[in-house]
């Protein structure tokens, strides 16, 4: 470098340049092994902080394992009220190389917003199946069918059925999920 063409502001903003390229070719490598381009990000409806209406439901060798009484009547209660509230469903087969969950939330007005997560061990053996990440499903808007004319108040220990569900192109925010779970006055 020739000491009489030397500025201080084209030495700063040459390194600036470099520091800048440097860390875009760093980041840009680093971004793209963690999201392969194939791996569809989906707004995580569990995470929304939405307060479930009846106990989760879970089942593990049959159904309403656990999560007692009401975790088998509130979702039918809910199905008969037509009136807009959150279940989540827990399967939890064994022997435990695999474990998923079904967030349905019920808008009060004949549809539904479903959202589904799993995860599993790689080689369908034995792992640390809870700290895995989960796997999230796309969400999907369903129709919520009519209750079958069995069911009856504090009498119904049916899931409520859904039909007609479509993969939506664009997730809900959460924003979008509180307001529609909201009651409106």
């Amino acid at each position: 470098m020739r000491l009489d063409t030397f500025s201080p502001r084209s030495f700063l903003l040459g390194g600036l340049s470099l520091v800048l390229a440097l860390a875009s070719t760093a980041c840009g490598n680093a971004v793209q092994d963690e999201l392969p381009e194939n791996t569809p990000a989906h707004v995580d409806l569990f995470a929304c902080g939405v307060q479930l209406s009846c106990p989760a439901y879970c089942t593990h060798l049959s159904y309403g394992d656990c999560g007692g009484m009401e975790a088998l009547s509130c979702p039918g209660d809910l199905w008969l009220e037509g009136v807009s509230g959150a279940i989540e469903m827990n399967d939890r087969p064994g022997p435990g190389n695999w474990m998923g969950d079904k967030l349905t939330l019920l808008l009060g007005d004949g549809r539904a917003l479903v959202q589904s997560r799993s995860r599993s061990c790689d080689d369908g053996g034995s792992c640390a199946l809870g700290s895995l990440p989960w796997e999230l499903g796309a969400h999907e808007l369903c129709d919520v069918a009519a209750p079958p004319a069995t069911c009856q108040p504090g009498n119904c220990s049916e899931f409520p059925k859904l039909e007609n569900c479509v993969p939506l192109e664009t997730d809900w925010t959460c924003g979008e999920v509180s307001a529609a779970m909201s009651p409106t006055p």
